[in-house]
């Protein structure tokens, strides 16, 4: 069966509480036994510019974003030109009180797909029921929640629950939300009611963010420390870990810039404890000198690179997915590594866990891709995947650099009750003393490198989605996976190759499908296919046929399904 959606979209100004009413609407959702997927759009701003929230609701479990909503609310004048174009025909668009300043190609727009316009005074309606101008939010959502036909008892609960800790009076915000669902503009010929039945067990499921995922697996993982300097879109995850930090005993720590960071990960786990940061491209850019040392040093690290779109100070608080050039080669010299990819909450759990596993177990920096997309979206899940074992790669030797056939070397935590621990950025021989000797700097570096094959050989394959016999196998990573998942259940002819780990690459499968006469498309939100690039140079194997994105939005639904049908 193919899924149904109805879709709901805030735009307005940052500041106006979008964001407060869009994870109120997704709960309520969620409670009311409905499966979702929220996204959010908005400016690098405090206050002003436009900005959305967008709720998409179905009858299946969905993980990415429509272009297209049936209810557009505006809160400010210049969002509507925004936004208009997203509304599908039939649609409705509610707006304050203030007449809306329309061109006459937008006024065409809304005669030709039979869109209704709704003037909604909610200030005056809550100050009407002894509210503030402050609860006129409220007043929407209610409006809102009469139109899906819900009943408000699910609503009432979730507001009650994020206003219960506020200095705020619960039971004006509960008058609000009535006064606006009982509205006499309500009228049968508006509605646009929740077609689908609810699963009702549905409702114990868990709205979730990517980047609270992340730092829920690090705390699985024994994390102890977390280094940082805020940046977009990775920035909620020191956030989570700071508000949780007196429960978990996690020490948490602002760095002054990202190089500090870096340093400060790589010398917590050179000592034995567990730590992590998190990044976005320009942050990772100051920590590659630090990742190289770690290379050569062979000391585990793990970094979160969140990825947004463009170079330099790009577009901050828009998606992308160009980074993975600069985690295949950010730090100078030649060194092994490993990169990994989440896409949904439950491998960012679980990757998140493995990524602290491989960093010790093989003594080299592990990097795991995000995106904004992924990061600030909340995901509908049923919950998350049981905590895997740590594996630390802990082992006594009588040499630190000892050459091994794996490539991996004994690791021991520096103490006064172990042997003698020289590490250092200089090559080294076995005892870890620098070394400018030819065969010693061959034989290190052969070393080293032999981690990567025998990285290779334990990593998962990539998981194959859809089809037996496709017409169509799409090959992507990251949060395009979870839009061409969703496109599965509409064409069963299609099939999809997801990769979680990245680097080193398996491409055997890649080679197998072309093998069998399938088309063979890759799907990146980026500009110049890096993924396809890797692919490339690692099999030979070039994939000609592309779905590139790089606007700053992620791959929506019709992205897909329009290049399926033409």
């Amino acid at each position: 069966m193919s899924e149904s959606r109805l879709i709901i979209k805030f735009g307005g100004e940052s500041g106006q509480g979008i964001n407060t009413l869009g994870q109120i609407l997704s709960k309520s959702i969620k409670e009311s036994g409905f499966y979702n997927f929220a996204y959010r759009e908005y400016p690098s701003l405090i206050k002003g510019g436009v900005a959305s929230y967008q709720i998409d609701i179905s009858d299946e479990q969905i993980a990415s974003s429509s272009r297209y909503c049936n209810i557009l609310s505006i809160l400010s004048k210049d969002a509507i030109h925004d936004y208009l174009p997203s509304v599908s025909p039939n649609g409705v668009v509610i707006y304050n009180k203030e007449d809306l300043e329309l061109s006459q190609e937008e006024n065409n727009y809304i005669k030709e797909n039979n869109i209704t316009l709704i003037s909604l005074d909610t200030i005056k309606m809550a100050l009407e029921v002894q509210g503030i101008e402050l609860m006129a939010n409220m007043v929407l959502l209610g409006f809102i929640w009469k139109l899906l036909g819900l009943d408000t008892k699910p609503l009432e609960e979730i507001v009650r629950d994020t206003f219960k800790d506020k200095n705020v009076d619960l039971e004006a915000e509960i008058r609000c939300a009535m006064v606006g669902y009982n509205s006499n503009q309500i009228k049968n010929d508006v509605l646009k009611p929740i077609t689908f039945k609810p699963k009702m067990k549905w409702k114990d499921s868990l709205n979730i963010t990517g980047n609270e995922a992340v730092a829920l697996g690090a705390i699985s993982a024994g994390c102890r420390a977390f280094y940082a300097y805020p940046m977009t879109p990775a920035t909620s995850i020191f956030k989570y870990l700071g508000d949780t930090y007196k429960k978990t005993g996690i020490l948490i720590k602002q760095a002054e810039n990202e190089i500090t960071a870096a340093q400060l990960v790589m010398g917590s786990m050179n000592m034995g404890t567990r730590a992590m940061t998190a990044t976005s491209g320009g942050g990772f850019d100051l920590m590659t000198e630090t990742i190289s040392c770690a290379g050569i040093s062979e000391t585990p690290m793990v970094i979160v690179l969140a990825q947004r779109v463009g170079a330099g100070t790009g577009v901050p608080t828009w998606t992308g997915a160009g980074d993975l050039s600069l985690a295949l080669h950010g730090g100078h010299g030649e060194f092994p590594r490993c990169i990994m990819s989440v896409s949904n909450p439950q491998d960012a759990y679980t990757l998140t866990q493995e990524a602290f596993n491989i960093a010790e177990t093989y003594q080299i920096p592990v990097i795991l891709l995000t995106d904004k997309q992924i990061a600030e979206s909340i995901f509908n899940i049923k919950d998350l995947p049981k905590p895997i074992d740590i594996e630390r790669g802990i082992s006594n030797g009588e040499y630190r650099y000892e050459i091994t056939d794996s490539g991996i070397s004994p690791r021991w935590i520096p103490s006064i009750n172990n042997p003698t621990y020289l590490q250092t950025s200089d090559e080294h021989n076995i005892t870890g003393e620098s070394t400018e000797q030819s065969n010693d700097i061959v034989e290190m570096s052969d070393k080293r490198l032999r981690k990567v094959e025998t990285l290779r050989e334990q990593i998962r394959e990539p998981e194959y989605f859809g089809s037996k016999n496709p017409d169509i196998v799409f090959v992507g990573y990251g949060s395009a996976g979870n839009t061409v998942g969703d496109t599965l259940k509409r064409h069963p002819d299609v099939g999809y190759l997801h990769y979680q780990y990245i680097y080193p690459l398996k491409y055997e499968k890649i080679i197998e499908i072309d093998g069998k006469g399938a088309r063979i498309v890759l799907i990146e939100n980026n500009q110049t296919g890096d993924f396809g690039k890797l692919i490339k140079q690692e099999s030979g194997f070039e994939i000609t046929e592309r779905i590139l994105k790089y606007d700053g939005r992620p791959l929506f639904l019709e992205d897909i399904l329009n290049f399926l049908n033409d």
